[in-house]
């Protein structure tokens, strides 16, 4: 999973999830976007990411501080970048299954290889099946699928398309966690539910894209991508509100949630290699579109409300979900356009220096389907970069940057107002060495 990846990664934590997603923090700014090949499950801090499933991931990339040149609209914190497995020109098979205490059964392949005698058409197969118990006592196990096909075609020597295609079908238990009582987690059996035993989530994803590069020369070549990502999800929790840590009674409302987003991006850059005089450049310039339509609507029964006595819990039957009132219905559509520059520059062996600016406009409405009301607000920014990186023998890496980030808030004040974006400065200096290689 996700999170055990991050374990050891510094600066990146976990904090758990809110039953029907991870959510992580990266130095310090919550909800850092989480990309898949540099294209984003989630807007910045918009979105619900799920559980990514990870059968067909080759990398996990942490990328620290703001990345906004190349990403866009990311937070201060930095991006998690997960990189997939593509096909091979060697014929791969590969039959897993794992089996596990929790009732885990996962049974999965992976097969790649050419399709063609010549070799220019490549495939790459990831199917994945699991099903598991929670370890609480929830009437929902967790089960999910997974596909992933992906076709690669040598259009010629000079000319790249790649084809992706991703599905994701997943559903489990809505897991509120523990409670705190004092200065301790309350004194009460691990597998206990805390909401009710029939709190459950559903969720599925499709994700489908290409990837085209053209190579102009031997240094130069124009990449094109897009990508189009769906992610439905409806779930239903208990949620505490006031917990009486002597009596153990905690007041609790049934939150309902049904949610759709729609992403589609649009990239185009530009990349070459030059020298003026003894310098090297790596020159990188693109343009790239990007939107997200987000319908969701809330169903909330928090009056009266429940009372579950934690050590004691006896809960009744689920309340008609149907006829609980709707308390949120909006949808919100966010355009973003970006435009950036970077160049590489090696002044000498060991020195390098980084030197880019990105341009984002980036407009958002939010219509309000109960009252027919919108809100509208439209925001740009220029996000500079400066890097340099100095090697006084291989092994050791001296650096110094600078780089700011600007990402929508999405938030909404009392007046139903949208707030400005966030934006973040950063100025770091290090050190990194490689010693063991």
């Amino acid at each position: 999973r996700l999170n055990d990846a991050l374990r050891n990664v510094s600066g990146a934590a976990s904090t758990g999830n809110n039953g029907t997603g991870q959510q992580f923090i990266l130095r310090g700014f919550e909800d850092p976007a989480i990309l898949r090949d540099g294209y984003r499950l989630t807007f910045g801090g918009f979105g619900n990411p799920g559980f990514p499933e990870l059968a067909n991931v080759e990398t996990v990339e942490v990328l620290k501080g703001p990345a906004s040149i190349l990403f866009g609209s990311v937070e201060p914190g930095g991006v998690i970048n997960l990189v997939t497995e593509q096909p091979l020109s060697e014929p791969f098979y590969e039959l897993g299954l794992r089996i596990g205490n929790q009732g885990l059964i996962e049974p999965s392949l992976d097969f790649s290889g050419p399709l063609t005698e010549e070799g220019r058409l490549l495939y790459r197969l990831n199917v994945l099946h699991r099903t598991e118990d929670s370890f609480r006592d929830f009437n929902t196990d967790f089960e999910q699928f997974f596909i992933a096909p992906v076709i690669s075609w040598q259009i010629s020597d000079r000319t790249d398309l790649t084809v992706h295609f991703e599905y994701l079908d997943s559903e489990g238990p809505s897991d509120i966690g523990l409670v705190a009582v004092g200065e301790g987690i309350a004194d009460i059996p691990f597998d206990r539910v805390l909401g009710h035993p029939e709190d459950a989530f559903q969720s599925e994803r499709v994700r489908v894209g290409y990837d085209f590069e053209h190579r102009l020369s031997d240094s130069w070549r124009v990449r094109n991508a897009f990508r189009f990502n769906r992610f439905d999800s409806e779930s239903a929790q208990f949620v505490n509100f006031v917990l009486n840590p002597v009596t153990g009674d905690a007041f609790q409302g049934l939150l309902f949630a049904d949610q759709r987003q729609d992403h589609y991006e649009l990239q185009t850059n530009v990349v070459g290699e030059f020298n003026t005089g003894s310098i090297a450049h790596t020159l990188l310039a693109g343009v790239d579109l990007f939107r997200r339509d987000n319908p969701r609507v809330d169903r909330r029964i928090f009056a009266p409300p429940r009372t579950l006595n934690i050590f004691n819990p006896v809960n009744e039957h689920y309340p008609d979900l149907s006829a609980a009132p709707i308390t949120n219905n909006n949808s919100t559509r966010i355009d973003a356009l970006g435009l950036y520059i970077q160049d590489q520059i090696d002044l000498w062996d060991n020195l390098i220096l980084l030197l880019g600016v990105r341009y984002e406009t980036v407009e958002q409405e939010t219509v309000n389907n109960l009252t027919s009301t919108a809100t509208n607000l439209s925001e740009n920014a220029f996000s500079p970069r400066i890097g340099l990186v100095y090697q006084p023998i291989e092994a050791l890496s001296l650096y110094g940057s600078y780089s700011t980030s600007f990402v929508p808030s999405g938030a909404i004040n009392a007046n139903r107002n949208l707030l400005g974006a966030e934006q973040g400065e950063q100025f770091e200096i290090g050190a990194r060495a490689e010693l063991l290689v």
